[in-house]
């Protein structure tokens, strides 16, 4: 396996201190200052390394998530030449959900038996101090051969929640200031226990939104006396499931519907029907959809039901269903076909890990869905730390899946990936400046 130029301690610390921060995504105006102190962080350690930075504040441009957003834009090199790498980033974290459930304090930034803990130790503040130290590395490198670096840092503080104001903003900025970089990577976990297992070349993307039932409240013994809403609510449910996209492919799992909550009536009171019901439903997509069509089908699946829904007893309910599609703020799939960046990840990850990584595009959403639309012709892949926090299934049987991995409790990550994925950056970061 391959060794490279690289500062392991200074990773493990700058993840620590990031950790320490509790920057929950600004969606208020008690959260964005620490939120901006990671910002505050991250922009003295690339100036430390010599670089350029930016701080970037936009709000507005949505009726209702219009909330001020920092970001920061840090870069090496003259940024009016094409070509060179930039990587994407956020250090906002969801929360941490009930303390009480948590070992340690979700951001003390703690280290035990081999692993880094606390929230978005794996989503993403690990990805981000291994490309931030490997960034200043490499720097470093070229400055001592009289070369010049060529690259950039994109970090946002809203990435989990509306992301109108975060990634997308800033990569217009970009365009607009002249800078033209022709690859990307996203810094989001990117495979599910092992590091390297796999490198992302896109992700479905995702359209949520409500079905609504009414009804007549009544007596449940008394049938004439009530219109029940569950039973159409169920029906139209078990209609949208039942659809098949069949649009999988290269490695994209296909469009898929997903039940996320129901609500309806009161468990105290055990013989009233409730006249309404209603359910959250989301839909995972593929670029062969648009949020327009999709929603466009899902109300033509409940105005023409199958055959075996039209002869089910509660078809006649159907008509007292509403479906609402939330898309204007679905998030758009991509993909990025194979070149360059990704041969050379595919390469450099083998060689530092022994793994042969696949190439796919499982998981959730991402930042890497708003390059395309302002560099058509870059190039994005996605490689982080594992989903999981690096717990596997025979070395962690009670923990895993359960606890330790992105957005659970005792999120954590093996530093010895923290390692590797530094290192594959630092080595990356040569080889694209030395092909393009």
């Amino acid at each position: 396996m391959s060794t490279t130029r690289q500062s392991p301690s200074r990773v493990v610390e700058l993840a620590r201190e990031l950790i320490r921060i509790p920057s929950l995504t600004p969606i208020t105006p008690d959260l964005r200052k620490p939120a901006a102190e990671s910002l505050v962080l991250l922009r003295r350690f690339c100036e430390a390394a010599g670089g350029q930075c930016e701080w970037l504040t936009f709000a507005g441009g949505h009726p209702r998530w219009d909330y001020a957003v920092d970001n920061l834009y840090a870069e090496w090199g003259d940024p009016s030449e094409p070509g060179g790498l930039c990587f994407l980033g956020h250090t906002d974290v969801v929360t941490p959900g009930e303390l009480a459930a948590w070992r340690r304090n979700p951001f003390s930034g703690g280290l035990d038996n081999g692993f880094l803990y606390g929230r978005g130790a794996t989503d993403m503040k690990g990805a981000i101090a291994a490309f931030a130290v490997a960034a200043a590395d490499y720097a470093s490198e070229c400055a001592e051969r009289g070369r010049t670096a060529r690259m950039a840092l994109l970090i946002t503080t809203d990435e989990e929640w509306a992301a109108v104001n975060g990634t997308r903003r800033v990569l217009e900025w970009m365009q607009s200031t002249g800078r033209r970089p022709s690859g990307f990577i996203v810094g989001e976990p990117s495979s599910k226990e092992h590091f390297g297992a796999a490198i992302k070349l896109g992700r479905r993307g995702s359209l949520c939104g409500t079905l609504q039932a009414y009804g007549v409240q009544g007596h449940a013994a008394y049938p004439g006396l009530f219109a029940n809403p569950n039973r159409a609510l169920g029906l139209g449910l078990t209609i949208l499931h039942s659809a098949r996209w069949d649009d999988g492919g290269e490695g994209m799992p296909e469009t898929r519907l997903e039940t996320i909550a129901t609500q309806s009536g009161d468990f105290g009171a055990t013989a009233i029907i409730p006249a309404e019901a209603s359910a959250l439903w989301n839909i995972r997509f593929t670029p062969r959809q648009n949020p327009s069509t999709l929603a466009t089908k899902l109300q033509h699946l409940l105005d023409n039901p199958p055959a075996w829904a039209n002869c089910h007893p509660d078809a006649h309910f159907l008509c007292n269903l509403q479906l609402t599609a939330n898309i204007d703020t679905a998030a758009m799939s991509y993909y990025s076909p194979p070149g360059l960046l990704a041969t050379l990840a595919k390469t450099i990850v083998t060689r530092q890990t022994g793994r042969d990584p696949v190439f796919d595009c499982v998981g959730g959403t991402t930042d890497g869905r708003f390059v395309h639309a302002v560099f058509p012709h870059a190039e994005v892949i996605e490689l982080g730390l594992p989903e999981c926090g690096g717990l596997t299934v025979e070395g962690h049987p009670q923990d895993f899946g359960k606890l330790g991995g992105m957005h659970q409790v005792d999120e954590r990550c093996r530093v010895a990936d923290l390692h590797q994925l530094t290192g594959c950056y630092r080595e990356l970061l040569t080889a694209y400046a030395e092909a393009i």
